[in-house]
């Protein structure tokens, strides 16, 4: 079991699986276009004969993902002074989905960020063709195979993140995981207790801590999407071969009143009930003081959250371990998660030889390097050096990041409250109202609804 340490210190704040695109919305903020007092008297007077271009790239707004390719931008103009860097934005929620259509729709778009590709499985007879897949079907995105700076990726973030009928679309700059758990070491070390490596060791440590007037678990269980983050873990220990799952739920090999399921949910709701009173009521903004103050010894959530902890409370020794929702420890040792954010070129841009010299640019391992130290991923290129010992610990995870299952889901087109992700665990007590088999029923028969209208 690899155990992560204490210094997390620029990581990411905002978790980026709260994406869910619906709305309109969008802001405009350019890089400093102004040349640095070192930029070269050559580069100056060579841009004089170059065409002024203003290449616009579309992302999310997250403080750090902002800083990180602010930092790359003005070093690209540092390079190329004739080429300026605007930032086309919008909220991280349903807007950006709406903004990437209307912006490539529009053929105002240069560079666009998404996650990965993630295409519709030949088994998803039922399921919407994702927006990405969409754009490249409809010949928005840019094809990039073979470009040289392609071989500085590990290709398995490529083959994974940004490939799609054989071709590479795109580079994807970070990957995150968040199915660990952090935990408070003095409250560990105080009551004996170990790091646990399977689920009745977690329950046992859950139970000791309970007993010596210490809430074992907190979760920000008011804003729903980070309990169904956390089952992935859940999912993945008990069954590790998650693509699989998927596929036999959609053949109807396996149902979700199956064991593996009634499993998962069990095991959950026992995790729900030694986790702090009234978690429904507390948000993802706050949940991270609690941990940091002492008020729940474990805090399941994703490493980008590493750095808020530290900034809440700078003396605070934790560290992070793996889910251990299986009974067998050596199900228990991997980390899942997804590939955070990619950079594709609009096949349509006006601007696209700028577009492309682009991606070349921050694909060069150097300025990667200080992309990937501000913004806190993982990253997906070898020999990065990161600055911060949390980071430097949990790197050598992103070489073999396993995909997590709500990244493999794919819900049918007019899923309904049960079958929109493979585990509403909002309605399990004492989140909700229903026990395992309940909703497990409820699933199943909403399930049988859908794939009856699919065909």
């Amino acid at each position: 079991m690899r155990l992560l340490g204490k210094k997390g210190l620029t990581v990411l704040t905002t978790c980026s699986m709260a994406l869910v695109f619906t709305a309109c919305g969008g802001n405009t903020a350019t890089t400093d276009s102004k040349p640095k007092d070192n930029q070269s008297t050559t580069s100056a007077q060579t841009a004089k004969a170059e065409k002024p271009i203003t290449l616009k790239l579309a992302t999310w707004e997250q403080p750090t993902n902002i800083a990180a390719l602010t930092k790359v931008n003005e070093k690209f103009h540092a390079k190329y002074p004739n080429i300026t860097i605007t930032l086309d934005t919008s909220k991280p929620d349903a807007a950006y989905q709406t903004l990437l259509q209307t912006r490539l729709n529009a053929n105002d778009a240069d560079i666009i960020t998404d996650f990965a590709i993630n295409p519709k499985k030949d088994w998803h007879k039922g399921a919407a063709v994702p927006p990405l897949q969409q754009y490249i079907d409809a010949g928005l995105i840019e094809d990039l195979t073979g470009k040289p700076y392609l071989n500085n990726y590990f290709p398995e973030a490529l083959k994974n993140a940004t490939t799609y009928k054989d071709k590479v679309w795109g580079v994807d700059i970070g990957t995150v995981t968040y199915t660990g758990v952090f935990y408070n070491k003095e409250l560990f070390e105080k009551n004996g207790l170990k790091v646990p490596t399977t689920w009745p060791e977690m329950m046992d440590v859950s139970k000791k801590l309970k007993d010596s007037g210490v809430s074992p678990f907190t979760l920000a269980g008011k804003d729903v999407w980070p309990l169904g983050m956390v089952a992935n873990g859940f999912i993945q220990a008990i069954e590790p071969n998650v693509e699989q799952l998927d596929k036999k739920l959609w053949s109807g090999e396996t149902k979700f009143t199956d064991p593996v399921f009634s499993e998962i949910f069990t095991k959950y709701q026992q995790m729900l009930n030694y986790t702090e009173k009234d978690f429904m009521g507390i948000d993802y903004a706050s949940v991270v003081g609690r941990f940091a103050t002492g008020k729940a010894a474990m805090m399941p959530d994703g490493i980008w959250n590493s750095g808020a902890i530290e900034k809440a409370n700078p003396n605070l020794k934790f560290g992070y371990f793996p889910m251990p929702a299986s009974d067998k420890a050596e199900n228990n040792k991997n980390f899942f998660g997804k590939y955070d954010m990619s950079l594709l070129v609009a096949a349509k841009s006006a601007n696209k030889e700028a577009a492309l010299k682009y991606l070349e640019f921050i694909s060069q391992p150097d300025i990667y390097n200080e992309f990937i130290n501000t913004v806190g991923f993982l990253p997906t290129q070898p020999n990065v050096k990161f600055t911060n010992p949390f980071m430097q610990e949990v790197a050598p995870l992103a070489s073999s990041l396993k995909l997590a299952m709500d990244v493999i889901w794919q819900a049918p087109q007019g899923a309904g409250d049960y079958t929109g992700s493979p585990t509403p665990v909002q309605f399990l007590k004492p989140a909700g109202k229903e026990t395992p088999e309940e909703i497990m029923q409820k699933m199943q028969k909403e399930w049988e609804v859908e794939m009856k209208n699919a065909k």
